[in-house]
């Protein structure tokens, strides 16, 4: 009796497990595709900020802008002192009123011997005929002859001294502009139509070639420069939309467009002082271009949430 009791048991139990193999049934991984992409960026013009120099040393004698005015491409911006420049030009100027007053008066010689040696060639015509009539001796022809060839020389000779005069003053002319060309380098000016961002300088202070004057910020639209980790960079493409928002809350702050992709991966470099980004990860470097009236400063931090599934 007790056997049979065992034997259905163990039949009850190997039944069981049978039933626990066919119930359980295989699960298969699901990959997960997302939607969309967070990445920090930076608020930044489409064209680059630029640090603008000087061309010279020197010490600053004006100031016509400050920190956040928007000015117009060649508007004057700094000026350095040039006092001495001016002397210079002035010397030079001086020097090109004399010499037009002596190639005036070397034109003026010159018309004179044009006159005198015209009318000597009249003379000397008259004096061949009258000496071929036998009504003039060959002496007071031979004399009008000489004084022929002479106002040919003098002729000549202006005109040599008139080129001279006219090359020297073109040599002047051309220190002059040197002149003004080194006046014009002392006088920074905005190299395109922009908005200043810094200006640290103070009148009487040095400025320097080797140390940028002030940062400027060229008239573009503006865009957020961010970095997508490169698990997501095959998922990025031109003309997907996003919005921009306070970093860490839903704040929207601006909608944009994707209209950059870098063309390769590189370290992280936006935000490298950030302890939280210390991951030997590389990333893709995407552009947004903001549209609508996006009041938003440059250089700040701010999410970029970029929609995977739209594309203009």
């Amino acid at each position: 009796m007790k056997k049979s009791v065992l034997i259905l048991s163990m039949l009850f139990s190997l039944f069981a497990c049978n039933q626990k193999k066919e119930v359980v049934a295989e699960v298969q991984p699901v990959a997960m595709e997302p939607e969309r992409i967070v990445a920090i960026g930076r608020v930044e013009p489409e064209v680059k900020i630029t640090a603008v120099g000087s061309e010279v040393n020197g010490v600053i004698r004006d100031i016509y802008v400050r920190a956040g005015d928007t000015v117009k491409k060649g508007q004057l911006l700094v000026e350095f002192a040039h006092d001495y420049e001016d002397a210079k030009r002035q010397q030079i100027l001086a020097k090109v009123s004399t010499q037009q007053a002596e190639i005036s008066n070397v034109k003026a010689q010159l018309n004179f011997s044009k006159i005198k040696r015209d009318n000597t060639s009249t003379k000397l015509e008259r004096m061949e005929k009258i000496v071929a009539q036998g009504a003039e001796t060959a002496q007071n022809l031979d004399n009008l002859k000489a004084d022929y060839e002479q106002t040919l020389k003098e002729v000549d000779r202006l005109s040599a001294a008139l080129q001279t005069a006219e090359s020297r003053l073109a040599e002047i002319g051309a220190d002059s502009k040197v002149a003004e060309a080194d006046i014009e380098r002392r006088k920074v000016k905005a190299p395109a139509d922009g908005v200043i961002l810094t200006m640290d300088l103070t009148k009487g202070s040095v400025g320097s070639m080797e140390k940028s004057l002030f940062e400027f910020a060229p008239l573009s639209p503006l865009t957020v420069l961010c970095e997508v980790d490169e698990l997501w960079v095959n998922k990025l493409q031109l003309g997907q939309q996003a919005i921009i928002r306070t970093q860490g809350t839903d704040d929207q702050l601006a909608k944009g467009e994707v209209v950059y992709l870098s063309p390769y991966l590189k370290k992280k470099s936006l935000f490298s002082d950030d302890s939280a980004n210390m991951e030997d990860r590389r990333v893709r470097e995407v552009r947004i271009r903001l549209t609508g009236a996006a009041n938003l400063l440059i250089n700040s931090r701010v999410e970029a949430v970029i929609d995977l599934s739209t594309k203009m």
